[in-house]
């Protein structure tokens, strides 16, 4: 078989005729169009290949060109830009800008005495940078109509899982600045720039919904909504880290969560948060609003892209309930009493002895106070070693530890109030009842007195 080369098109790989069809091809077609340069260098290494004629290629080794003989070359050497002192095409390419091609292309108009090899090979390089402008703008058009495509994460459904785990984790031991970091990083991923204001003039934000619609929030129930996300984000970001900390680190950082979410909302949002949102509208509103909106078009137009997004949303809720599961205790009341005893039947029995105690004793010495306290103990040193203990078993003990030292209080101020013969009263609500089981039995007596007793003999 005789070589093709000489006929085959290097772009299209189309096969023609004869070598002069393809250089017809060359001279017209607009997507394969070469340069007279290019076409005769083909046509001379392609000839002698396949006569199998072995000579000497002349190549400039800046450009690339081939020549016919040596002399060629030397001119090209000296009347162009490809001289020994003279920068290649590529790396004037790399230092020239815009605004530099354009004052070149000026002098070359105004200064006809220019060497017309000169003119052409500057020429070649303003189309060429001309060119990659172009082609870079194109590029990036088409890198911003991707991520339109692509997906959007509605407001209330971006995703954590994006950000690493180490970062997850810097971000969580920040403390108080925690929830100024988070929005931060999610915020200023492309795929969670989902609100925008529909007139910067005006307090209403315009947010995407799940439903691949806009809701419009006042300025004030916005940043409360932000705020919301802020904290929901730090919870699931807790529980994608719970391998990675100790016990006390989550008690340490969940407690941390609340202070922000009880005490913080108002000094994060006039300190900072403002600023950031504010940032955001001032240099992204325009690109995010025509982002959205291109968005929302596509997910009508295209099944693919509305499906994959919905599938997003719903890893999204998925998330969620994980972490609302893992926020739960999983170690009940029932458990614990079966371990240390229920406090209403072990108090209830020593009630006589408990009262007995407070008024001679010290409240902080006393037998009630010491059982509540080592209670709270036995409790925290079993969850903080149980394997299975969720954060919502570590984040209550915090709870349990204040609701009993609640009650603590309310019963020394009944102790030091103590006059006389009264009895102390030792029952705060349902949950810290004592069991009077000597009351219990005296009406246990008088029941089966009256249940043993024959009514007729009474009347008689």
């Amino acid at each position: 078989m005789t070589d093709k080369t000489d006929r085959t098109c290097p772009k299209c790989f189309k096969i023609y005729k004869y070598p002069s069809i393809l250089k017809q091809h060359f001279e017209n077609t607009y997507h394969c169009k070469q340069t007279p340069e290019y076409i005769q260098n083909f046509f001379i290494v392609n000839k002698n290949k396949n006569n199998n004629i072995i000579e000497k290629i002349y190549k400039c080794s800046k450009c690339n060109k081939i020549f016919n003989n040596m002399k060629i070359l030397n001119r090209h050497l000296k009347e162009t830009l490809c001289k020994t002192n003279i920068q290649s095409t590529s790396s004037i390419l790399e230092t020239l800008t815009p605004d530099q091609i354009k004052q070149i292309s000026e002098i070359i108009t105004q200064n006809p005495i220019l060497n017309k090899n000169v003119k052409k090979e500057i020429s070649n390089i303003a189309n060429t940078t001309n060119n990659m402008i172009n082609s870079n703008n194109v590029t990036n058009n088409t890198i911003n109509n991707n991520t339109i495509i692509q997906h959007i994460n509605p407001f209330g459904f971006e995703d954590v899982r994006t950000i690493p785990i180490s970062e997850m984790k810097m971000i969580l031991n920040s403390g108080t600045e925690a929830g100024l970091h988070i929005i931060k990083t999610i915020y200023n991923k492309i795929e969670n720039k989902n609100f925008y204001k529909p007139n910067i003039s005006r307090s209403e934000v315009a947010c995407l919904n799940n439903d691949f619609k806009l809701t419009i929030y006042k300025g004030k129930d916005f940043c409360d909504a932000l705020f919301d996300r802020c904290i929901a984000f730090l919870h699931h970001m807790l529980f994608l880290c719970k391998n990675e900390f100790t016990k006390n680190s989550i008690k340490y950082i969940y407690d941390n969560i609340e202070f922000i979410e009880t005490t913080m909302r108002t000094e994060i949002y006039d300190k900072k948060l403002q600023n950031i949102i504010e940032t955001e509208f001032r240099n992204n509103n325009i690109d995010t609003k025509d982002r959205i909106k291109n968005f929302i078009k596509q997910t009508k137009i295209e099944t693919d892209i509305k499906d994959n997004s919905l599938l997003q949303i719903k890893n999204n809720l998925e998330l969620k309930t994980e972490t609302n599961n893992e926020l739960k205790k999983s170690i009940k009341n029932d458990e614990l009493n079966r371990l240390f005893g229920d406090p209403k039947v072990i108090l209830g029995l020593r009630k006589e002895e408990i009262l007995l105690n407070l008024r001679i004793t010290r409240f902080e010495e006393s037998i009630f106070y010491n059982f509540w306290r080592d209670r709270i103990k036995n409790i925290k040193d079993y969850i903080m070693t149980h394997k299975k203990s969720t954060i919502g078993d570590i984040i209550n003990l915090t709870k349990e530890e204040n609701k009993i030292n609640g009650m603590l209080d309310i019963i020394k101020q009944r102790v030091d109030n103590y006059r006389g013969n009264e009895d102390i009263d030792l029952n705060i609500n349902e949950e810290f009842n004592l069991n009077d089981f000597e009351r219990e039995e005296e009406e246990n007596t008088i029941n089966t007195i009256i249940n043993n007793t024959d009514l007729t003999d009474l009347d008689n």
